[in-house]
């Protein structure tokens, strides 16, 4: 089973039934508005917020934090090589070290509950009808749905260079072998994106994704948006704030 991020769209929750494009909208908000926050206290806050969203999307725990390990490794350097560096010590370095791993974190969880709790098709028609250029939703959704096709490709190709008895070396055959693989699968793709492009052509496409999804703005859709529109009106307060009376 692929990873994908919408597998959990189908449940019932108050995010779940936000209008995806105010979702769309008021998370991108709040993602803008956690990049911004410069200390400790507001990365808290975001994360602690992010967690919430988390919790009343009903995504269960597990499948996100199976997903969080790549993130958490990528974040993991900033730990450990500001203390280091940092000009004004080991102590500011930890401090601002945090803050990114901590604010990079809470900005991950977000999209979560942002797609999770959407059909992907239907984020993507919500992007279109936000004024989002439609090559570029149409870029997304393909790169969306062939991925996990092209990955698969990747691991069948493995298993049977191993099923031949291959063993990766530090030598030229195993560099030949790589870039033959490659090779292959670089023209395995552009066929079957041909193929996809000809299929497509031929049942009407039109540079466009019909969907039969209608959106509809009501006012609970109102109070969830300006709920979280506060939520980071908060965050950038607290973390303006929090030097100037806590500092």
């Amino acid at each position: 089973m692929h990873p994908e991020i919408d597998r959990f769209a189908h449940l019932s929750s108050p995010l779940h039934r936000l209008d995806a494009r105010a979702k769309i909208t008021v998370f991108l908000v709040f993602l803008v508005a956690a990049a911004l926050v410069r200390h400790l206290p507001g990365a808290l806050l975001a994360l602690g917020l992010a967690f919430w969203w988390v919790v009343l999307s009903r995504i269960p725990l597990s499948f996100i934090c199976r997903r969080l390990k790549a993130v958490m490794l990528f974040l993991s350097p900033f730990l450990i090589l500001l203390p280091l560096t940092h000009p004004g010590g080991w102590e500011a370095g930890l401090r601002q070290g945090g803050v990114i791993f901590i604010k990079g974190l809470a900005m991950v969880l977000v999209v979560f509950p942002m797609f999770g709790t959407t059909p992907f098709h239907v984020s993507m028609k919500a992007l279109a009808s936000l004024k989002v250029p439609e090559r570029l939703v149409a870029m997304i959704l393909f790169t969306y749905r062939y991925l996990f096709g092209f990955a698969e490709e990747v691991r069948t190709m493995q298993q049977a260079a191993r099923a031949r008895g291959f063993k990766p070396r530090s030598n030229r055959r195993t560099l030949g072998t790589f870039g033959n693989l490659i090779g292959l699968m670089v023209v395995r793709a552009y066929e079957r994106t041909e193929r996809i492009y000809q299929a497509m052509l031929a049942r009407g496409f039109k540079n466009k994704f019909g969907t039969l999804s209608e959106f509809s703005f009501t006012w609970p859709d109102a109070g969830k948006s300006l709920g979280i529109l506060l939520a980071a009106a908060v965050l950038v307060g607290v973390d303006r704030l929090w030097p100037k009376f806590f500092g």
